[in-house]
C-alpha cells in the first residue's frame, strides 16, 4: 500500500537565509524505493530540493544617465549646441575624478521641430552615462555636471552597484546550498533513508537594482551649488541553488 505525502514549506521571515520547495515524496510502504519528484518524475531513489541565500553589501559605483535637449535652426546649428553642453559636462565629471573610460554616449536623435505643420528647426539630444566611484564626491560632482549643462540638462537618472561583488555571491551560494541540504536531509529522514552524493547542482544569481529616478533638472536650481543629497542604502544578493541527491 502506498502512501503519498505532499509537504509545501513557505518561508514566513528570515535574516539571512530563506528557502522555499514544493516536494512530493512518493514512499513505498517498508523497504520499498523512495521517489521525490521536483520537476522530474523520472529519477528514483532520488530528492531534488531547491535553497536561497541572500546577503547584503554596501553599493560601492553610482550610474549616472544624463543628457540635454537644444533645438536649432538647423540641424548643424542644434547639433553643435549639444555637442558643447556635453562637452562642458564630461569635463565637469573630469575634475571630479571621473576617467574617460567611466564615460560613455548612450544615445544621441534628431528631429525636425514642427511649427503648425511646418518645419521651424531641429531638436537635438543627447546623452551619457557616467560612473562615479567616490560616492562621497557623488552629489556634488552630480550638480557641477548639472550646471554645466545649462538649462538644457536632463538627469534621467541614478543607480547604485557593487562593481566587485564575487564575495558576496560566495557567501550567498554557501548560505543557498546549505538551505537546500537542510530540506534534503529532512525529507530524507521523513521517508526513512539517508542523504547519498550530489548527482546535480544548477544555481540561478540575482543583485537588486537600486534604481533612483530624478525629473528632468535643469541648471536654474544646480547652479547654487548645492551638492545632490546621495544615499547608497544596501543591496542584496541572492543565489538560489537546486541540488539532487541521490537517497542511501
Amino acid at each position: 500500500m502506498k502512501r503519498n505525502v505532499r509537504r509545501v514549506l513557505v518561508p514566513t521571515s528570515a535574516a539571512a537565509v530563506v528557502g522555499v520547495i514544493v516536494t512530493t515524496l512518493i514512499v513505498g510502504n517498508g523497504s520499498g524505493p523512495v521517489r521525490a519528484v521536483d520537476g522530474d518524475a523520472s529519477a528514483p531513489n532520488t530528492v531534488s530540493v531547491s535553497g536561497l541565500g541572500r546577503v547584503t553589501g554596501t553599493p560601492d559605483v553610482l550610474r549616472l544617465a544624463m543628457g540635454v535637449q537644444r533645438t536649432g535652426s538647423d540641424v548643424n546649428n542644434a547639433l553643435n549646441l549639444a555637442n558643447g553642453d556635453i562637452k562642458r559636462i564630461t569635463d565637469a565629471l573630469h575634475k571630479h575624478g571621473v576617467a574617460e573610460k567611466d564615460i560613455q554616449t548612450s544615445d544621441l536623435s534628431i528631429n525636425p521641430h514642427w511649427d503648425k505643420n511646418r518645419i521651424n528647426g531641429y531638436d537635438v539630444a543627447e546623452s551619457l552615462t557616467a560612473q562615479l566611484r567616490k560616492l562621497s564626491d557623488a552629489g556634488a560632482a552630480i550638480s557641477d555636471a548639472a550646471a554645466a549643462g545649462g538649462n538644457a540638462t536632463r538627469i534621467d537618472s541614478v543607480s547604485f552597484d557593487i562593481e566587485d561583488n564575487q564575495q558576496l555571491v560566495d557567501q550567498a551560494r554557501t548560505a543557498a546550498f546549505a538551505d537546500a541540504k537542510a530540506k534534503a536531509e529532512q525529507y530524507a529522514k521523513l521517508a526513512g533513508r539517508s542523504l547519498g552524493r550530489v548527482s546535480q547542482v544548477s544555481e540561478s544569481t540575482d543583485t537588486e537594482p537600486r534604481p533612483v529616478p530624478y525629473a528632468a533638472m535643469d541648471a536654474a536650481g544646480a547652479a547654487e551649488k548645492s551638492a545632490v543629497p546621495i544615499s547608497a542604502g544596501s543591496q542584496q544578493v541572492s543565489v538560489t541553488t537546486s541540488v539532487v541527491w541521490e537517497l542511501n
